[in-house]
């Protein structure tokens, strides 16, 4: 086999592999090393491949995609600093779980060490980011059912037990352009089944035992991965007759079936100091991540005589207050299920003091003229049942939390709150936009806009999406932090832009409007 058509048939055997396991989608950046990568991705039938320039864009576009749509994305690019580009969007998938499948393209290995040029390390360059990473060999006539193998291998690593990127390595000799396309015959990829949790079940019945007739908070932060089970928690905080606190990216706030216990705007009720003082629980029990609220995170941090249950099902520890007194290692829906039939409620006020608290909130936030309120409303208000909304971090997924009560319809929340940055979220909006015909709407502020500017060029006329820019003229969080009482306040935090949103939108051919009120 001439040596263009290996390179192309070791890339065949490769989505081969990938696909068996559940990838559907490739992102492809364009370049010369990865030539036979992309050929046989684009040539392989049950494979959608997209084109995206900018390698940071498009792997913030694969993670927006994977997120949707629970599948594995692949992402190529050529050798260099072109994967180097992928670094902040593989951070945000190994800390939210996300998997990523990235295939490198790159020099063999007489081209290393020696001064040629576009050539650096690359094998590790994602380190402990990844679940699996490996350099396959040169392309082998003898070994297509290896590299096969090895891309059902990297597909397993990214699913289980600890979702995240998984990086494949490819080096290639020239010449890259094929000829003939041959395909290996008679590939076998692998079967691969997991498993489902179970928790314990000595540990539950003591864990049942313990809450059971006291009064307790049940707590639901973000997650990014498999949706919490609503039906199952809310089940259990009514057997409890316990609080629910429902962080908006738990998605348990929209759609609820406990009315009564689902207790929203806690961030707010939680900045008086006597109503922290009446709210001291006996037991905690999370699901989730630790949620965004920091009025939450510092009451919790001060329960020094609590039993803090937290439950998990992928292994990491996620205690950043070291307030955890048991970890339940399982399945949520099988946590809770299983809880709520060992458990009795507490009889004691307990609940009451929070709904009193809420609603005391809620009357003095309607009578408060805020448009970031009034926005988040309106907005609320007007998403479908069937709707994404893409929150930006830092002031947005904030006012989300003050201001979004809950509503009776379904929605989607989602957000980056793996590393929490700023950037990529324009690529990871649309690539949410890309798995399907429900409307997303991106609602982020000006600065993240202009940190993602570039990937505004992916946009096009089959993603529907919308984004909403609360423009506050900069680092508006930074109000709310101590670092408002600098001098250097606005010189180094601040950092208000002066950059017309309207000329920008028109270069990139985006429709544009603005607007002043609510």
């Amino acid at each position: 086999m001439e040596h263009a058509d290996l390179n192309y048939a070791w890339g065949h055997a490769i989505c081969s592999g990938l696909h068996a396991l559940g990838v559907g989608r490739i992102v492809i950046s364009p370049g010369s090393r990865s030539t036979p990568l992309a050929l046989a991705a684009h040539r392989y039938p049950e494979l959608q491949t997209q084109v995206i320039l900018d390698e940071r864009s498009a792997a913030f576009f694969a993670l927006g995609a994977a997120k949707t749509s629970g599948q594995p994305v692949a992402l190529i690019a050529t050798s260099g600093t072109a994967i180097s580009e992928w670094l902040p969007a593989v951070s945000e998938a190994d800390l939210a779980r996300v998997p990523l499948i990235l295939l490198s393209a790159d020099r063999p290995p007489e081209l290393r060490q020696c001064g040629a040029n576009q050539t650096m390390p690359q094998a590790n360059l994602f380190d402990e980011r990844c679940r699996f990473s490996m350099e396959l060999p040169l392309p082998d006539e003898q070994l297509f059912q290896s590299a096969c193998r090895y891309a059902c291998q990297a597909v397993a690593a990214s699913r289980w037990p600890l979702p995240g990127p998984a990086h494949l390595n490819i080096p290639l000799r020239e010449p890259l352009t094929p000829i003939q396309f041959p395909t290996p015959d008679s590939l076998y990829p692998t079967r691969v089944s997991t498993p489902t949790l179970a928790p314990n079940d000595r540990h539950l019945t003591q864990i049942a035992e313990a809450i059971s007739g006291l009064p307790g908070l049940i707590i639901c932060g973000p997650e990014s991965g498999a949706p919490l089970p609503k039906p199952q928690i809310t089940q259990l905080a009514e057997a409890l007759n316990a609080p629910l606190l429902a962080d908006p990216l738990s998605n348990l706030r929209n759609d609820s079936h406990a009315k009564k216990q689902l207790i929203s705007q806690y961030d707010l009720a939680l900045m008086s100091d006597s109503f922290c003082a009446k709210a001291q629980p006996e037991w905690v029990l999370r699901f989730g991540a630790m949620p965004v609220s920091k009025q939450l995170s510092g009451f919790l941090s001060k329960l020094d005589q609590t039993r803090y249950i937290l439950v998990d099902p992928h292994g990491r520890w996620p205690d950043p207050l070291h307030r955890g007194s048991e970890l339940v290692q399982a399945d949520p829906t099988l946590v809770a299920s299983q809880l709520q039939q060992r458990v009795s409620p507490s009889p004691s006020p307990y609940l009451r003091i929070w709904q009193e608290r809420q609603q005391s909130i809620q009357l003095i936030v309607a009578d408060t003229a805020l448009e970031e309120r009034e926005v988040v409303e309106i907005l609320m208000d007007q998403l479908p049942a069937e709707g994404l909304l893409f929150c930006g971090n830092s002031l947005p997924i904030r006012q989300l939390d003050w201001f979004h009560p809950g509503r009776e319809r379904a929605l989607t929340i989602m957000a980056n709150r793996g590393v929490s940055g700023i950037d990529g979220n324009i690529a990871t909006l649309l690539g949410m936009a890309s798995t399907g015909d429900r409307p997303v709407v991106g609602m982020i502020g000006d600065l993240t806009l202009l940190h993602d500017i570039g990937s505004l060029a992916i946009s096009n006329e089959t993603l529907n999406a919308v984004i909403l820019v609360l423009d506050n003229q900069g680092g508006g969080i930074f109000d709310h932090l101590p670092q408002q009482r600098l001098n250097e306040h606005e010189a180094l935090f601040i950092t208000p832009q002066q950059v017309d949103l309207a000329a920008l939108a028109r270069g990139f051919g985006v429709a544009y409007q603005s607007t002043t009120t609510a």
